[in-house]
Parts: C-alpha cells; structure tokens; sequence
C-alpha cells in the first residue's frame, strides 16, 4: 500500500509526516547535533524516543536553538496510541517504522512511550535463512572432512620416514584453512540474520551489539569509495558494516548489523588503501528494546517470535515461521489428526479469478474459536473470511485498502476486527461460537 499523499489523510490514518531520524539515546534537545551517526541540520524533523525523562519525547524540529515540537505532534491526538511514523536515513534506525504505544498521553505530563512498530517481515527472509543454513552446514561438513584427511595424512607421514616437514607443514595448513573457512562463513551468516532481525540466541537478542560509533578522526590518503568494516578485537561476533572514503579521508560509517558483544570490538579501515590515522570507537547499544520483537531458531527449520519486555527478559509470543517443506508435512499430517495447525503463509493458485485458500480442523459443540489472519494491502484490496462448518458458519469481508470491516454475518459470529500493525501489514480477527462438533 503507498504511503498517504496528503497531511489530511496522514492525520485520518494515525500516520505522522516521515522523520529524517530518530534518536538512539538520550539528548539535549538543544542546537544542531549527531544523531544515529547523521549530523541534524535546521529544520529536520527528528523522532526522539529514547530520553531519560519519557515525558520529553515525541517529534522535535531541529533548530540551532532549543528544539520545538513539529506543529503535527503536539497533542495527546497526534501522539495517540497506534500513531506511526517512518524514519529515513540513519546507522540503526534508517527505514523502521516506530509506533507511540501511551494511551492519550498528556503533553509534557505523561510519559510518551515509542516502540517499533512490526517485527520484520519473515516472509522475505525465511528463504534465505534456508539457504544461509544449507550453506553453512557444506562449509562444515567439507571442513570435517579436511580435517579428517589432514589426521589421515598426518598418521600417515609419522609412518612414513621420508615424508618431510614441508609436506606436514601444507597438511595442517590445509586443515587452518579449512576451519577458517567455517569460521568465516558462519561471521557471515550471523551478520546476514542480525541485519534482519533474527538471532541465533534470545541471550544475543537481549544483549548488546555495534549500535554505532563515537567521534570520526578523519585521517587522509586513502583510496575514495564505499569499503566493508572490518571489526576486530572486543568480545562477540557478528557485527557488519560500510564506510566510506571522500577526498582521501574518512567520512561516514554505517553499521548493518549489530552482532552480539559484550566489549567493544575495534573498527578497521584497512579496506581503504593509503588510508592513514583514521579512527572511531564501536558504540554498544541493546540489540533489541524493551517493547520490540525479534525471531529466533527454536527447532530445526523453525522460527519463533519474541517479545522483549521489562528486565530485559525475552517473552515467547507462540507466533512461528518455518519454511514451506516443513509447513506442508505439518499440515498435512495436522489435517489428517484433525489437529490445530502452525502459523504459515498461504500462496493462492496462479492465474485464479477468485483465487482462495483453507484450512480443515475439528471443533467441539460450545468452542469459543478465534480465526488470526495477516495480510499485506497491496498484493491483494479484499479478503474474505469464511467457515463454513455447520453450526459455526459466518462470513467477513475485510477492506484493506480503507483498513475496514466491509461485513460480517452469521449467527455463530461474535466480532469482527481488522487492526493496522504497520508498513502495509494488517491483522484481521474474527470470533465465533461453534453449536456443534464438526470437523
């Protein structure tokens, strides 16, 4: 779905006008500054959400002066609960999407609570997980095998007097590189997921990672471009970045992934040839808020959704995303058990003129059910929900276009709601009481 064109409807949908950034830590909402690895010029608009009194943040116009709130956010209804707004350019925060999370929050009074609006959008990526993993797991299993042969030849030359100590020097090289290859892919695999909001462990989710980096010391004579990061040192892994050389000098670093730390690693900008006395510290940030969501492997092929809440502590959603191989023999054997089955994304038939999709499952006579679907507006304007299991029948239009339940009906329905959860994405809920067992 585009973006709203006009500030009228921005104000009907609970969209405020883009941010150019948003903050990453507390600031003086004073005079032109940093932020997010961006220097603010006179009159960007900045979402400020991370300050130590709550009650400042909102969206500020920057000024070389004191910063005033932006005229479209200066009222407990622009600052509404389910307002978002989208970012622009930044280290961590470019293109995210925050939602305002208080409700009806009193100006200068009330703490103004902003959180991310969507977790990321696993549909894009479960493939590549998929393929990262095939990947890595060759990797590893030819450098088992390396290795083995790099025993099998090392036995072999104590066996035999006239191999020479050339020979068993390349052997066990033979085997570094060969681990040195797992070591490097897996780097890369991690720093791929981080990007995306995956991570290998819900302790890497809650802990910290490269959020961004101190003061730049330009230095001078290197070659001009855009080179890969280079983090050394420090305790952890994964992290991953760009920086970029202008007029032989080092002008600006983005992070793309955080990774997992503990300490701060080093940056390195030896991908620069010529390059001589630049610097910046690494800045260690929480990977992911308390209030934001994130996905990680909970079984083979299986991902899972959490949420951080107040600790930190990762709380489990339930919500889960496999890949299509897994989500048909689940589905498949679910059906014929008359069992409930897993979240998955469902693919209507190409070239359909009123293409559909279902699901089979029993109820019992009394069952409260409720029907959770998702749905980005762009792919498709309408959905309709329909059950149609005797005594438990309804049907529900959804309009995701205007983001409306167009109709509903059915005796056995309770309610019917569709919810905007950000970035073109809704939610739609429909409630029914079943009269009789069905399957």
């Amino acid at each position: 779905m585009s973006r709203p064109a006009t500030a009228a409807v921005r104000l009907l949908t609970g969209e405020r006008e883009p941010v150019r950034l948003a903050t990453t830590a507390d600031i003086l909402l004073h005079g032109l500054q940093a932020i997010d690895g961006v220097p603010t010029e006179i009159g960007d608009r900045v979402l400020v959400k991370d300050q130590a009194d709550p009650t400042q943040n909102g969206i500020y116009t920057a000024s070389e002066g004191d910063w005033f709130r932006a005229a479209d956010a200066r009222s407990t209804r622009t600052l509404q609960k389910g307002t978002t707004v989208h970012t622009q350019v930044g280290s961590v925060n470019a293109d995210r999407v925050f939602e305002f999370t208080a409700d009806e929050p009193a100006i200068g009074a009330d703490a103004i609570t902003i959180a991310a609006s969507v977790p990321p959008d696993i549909a894009d990526v479960v493939e590549e997980v998929e393929a990262l993993r095939d990947e890595t797991q060759a990797l590893k299993d030819a450098a088992a095998a390396s290795a083995g042969q790099a025993t099998a030849s090392a036995a072999a030359s104590a066996a035999n007097a006239g191999q020479t100590t050339a020979d068993r020097a390349a052997t066990n090289s033979d085997a570094v590189a060969a681990a040195a290859a797992v070591i490097s892919a897996q780097a890369a695999r991690d720093a791929s997921l981080y990007g995306k909001g995956i991570f290998p462990t819900t302790a890497a989710a809650i802990g910290f990672g490269v959020a961004g980096n101190g003061a730049i010391t330009p230095g001078s004579g290197g070659a001009n471009g855009t080179f890969d990061l280079a983090f050394t040192g420090g305790t952890g892994s994964g992290a991953a970045g760009r920086f970029v050389v202008a007029g032989g000098a080092l002008t600006q670093i983005l992070i793309t992934a955080p990774g997992s730390y503990t300490v701060a690693p080093t940056l390195s900008f030896a991908a620069s040839a010529g390059l001589a006395g630049a610097a910046a510290a690494a800045v260690l940030g929480r990977n992911v808020d308390v209030g934001e969501y994130f996905w990680t492997e909970v079984s083979t092929g299986v991902l899972g959704l959490y949420n951080v809440t107040a600790g930190p502590v990762a709380a489990d959603t339930g919500v889960r995303a496999a890949t299509a191989a897994l989500l048909s023999s689940v589905d498949s054997l679910a059906m014929i058990e008359g069992l409930s089955v897993p979240t998955a994304r469902l693919t209507e038939a190409a070239g359909s003129v009123s293409p559909s999709v279902y699901r089979s499952y029993s109820f019992v006579s009394g069952d409260t059910i409720e029907h959770i679907a998702i749905a980005k507006a762009g792919e498709r304007s309408i959905l309709q929900l329909i059950h149609a299991g005797a005594g438990a029948a309804y049907t529900a239009n959804f309009n995701l276009e205007e983001g409306i339940v167009s109709s509903s009906s059915g005796a056995n329905l309770v309610s019917a709601a569709i919810t905007d959860i950000g970035s073109g994405w809704y939610e739609w809920i429909v409630l029914k009481k079943s009269g009789l067992q069905q399957s």
